[in-house]
C-alpha cells in the first residue's frame, strides 16, 4: 500500500462525476414536461455542477498538459463536431446559429488562459487584461453555452487556483447572478474540495487503450447528445 497516496477524488473521478451529471442534465431537458416534475427538475438541479467541475478540470489540464496548443486543437475539432449534434438535440435542426454548444465555451476559456498566461510571462499586463476583454466579448458574441459568464469561471478557477476562499466566493457570487437554476451549480464546490490533485485511474495497457482513456469523454458529449436527438425525434415526436 502506497502510504503518500493522496486522499479523496483524482482527475478521474471528477471527469465522471460531471459527465453523468451532464448526461442527467440533458435527460431533464428531454423529459422536460413529458415526465413529473420533480423528475426532470431535480435532474437539471444535479446536473448544474458539471458545467463547473469541466471548467475546474480544464484548469488543472492547462496546468498539466505537455502540448497546450495540441489540447486546444483537440478541443477545438471537438466542439465542432459536437455543434450539429447538439443543434439536433436542442433544437430539432442539424444547424442553429444562435447558441453554440459547451465545448466552444471549454475553448475560448483555454485559449484565453494560454494567451493570458503568455502575456504575464512576458511581463504585457495591458495585453493579459484585454485578452481576457476579448475572449469574454468573443463568448457574448458566439452564444457560446453559459456565455461570457461561463469564459469568466474558467478565468475565475485560473487566477484563484490556489486561493480556495476567493476562488468559491467569486465562482459563487457569478453562479447565484446567472439566476434561474444556476445557484445550484455551488454544489460542485464540494467534490472539488475533496480533489487529491492526482489523475487517478490505472495506466491502460496498449496504444489502443490508451487512446480510448485519453478520447473517451471527448466522445461522450457528442455521443450522448446525438442519441438523446434521436430519442427526442423518432420515440418523443
Amino acid at each position: 500500500m502506497d502510504l503518500e497516496k493522496k486522499r479523496g477524488l483524482s482527475g478521474q473521478a471528477l471527469k465522471w462525476i460531471a459527465a453523468v451529471a451532464m448526461l442527467a442534465d440533458h435527460v431533464g431537458i428531454l423529459l422536460a414536461f413529458r415526465a413529473p416534475y420533480y423528475l426532470w427538475w431535480g435532474l437539471r438541479v444535479f446536473g448544474r455542477i458539471a458545467f463547473p467541475l469541466f471548467c475546474f478540470l480544464l484548469v488543472e489540464g492547462f496546468y498539466h498538459t505537455r502540448d497546450v496548443k495540441k489540447y486546444l486543437l483537440r478541443l477545438g475539432i471537438f466542439a465542432l463536431i459536437s455543434e450539429v449534434p447538439f443543434d439536433l438535440f436542442l433544437y430539432g435542426e442539424p444547424v442553429y446559429w444562435g447558441y453554440q454548444n459547451v465545448m466552444i465555451t471549454l475553448f475560448i476559456g483555454l485559449l484565453l488562459l494560454y494567451l493570458y498566461n503568455g502575456f504575464l510571462a512576458k511581463v504585457q499586463p495591458i495585453y493579459a487584461l484585454m485578452t481576457l476583454v476579448s475572449m469574454l466579448c468573443l463568448a457574448f458574441v458566439v452564444r457560446c453555452d453559459y456565455g461570457a459568464e461561463g469564459v469568466l469561471i474558467i478565468f475565475l478557477f485560473y487566477f484563484f487556483r490556489y486561493r480556495p476562499l476567493p476562488l468559491f466566493l467569486t465562482v459563487g457570487l457569478v453562479m447565484v447572478l446567472m439566476g434561474s437554476i444556476e445557484p445550484f451549480a455551488v454544489l460542485s464546490f464540494l467534490p472539488i474540495l475533496f480533489y487529491s490533485g492526482e489523475k487517478g485511474g490505472r495506466e491502460p495497457a496498449g496504444e489502443t487503450a490508451r487512446q480510448i482513456r485519453k478520447y473517451g469523454f471527448y466522445c461522450f458529449y457528442p455521443a450522448h447528445m446525438l442519441i438523446l436527438a434521436g430519442i427526442r425525434i423518432f420515440i418523443l415526436q
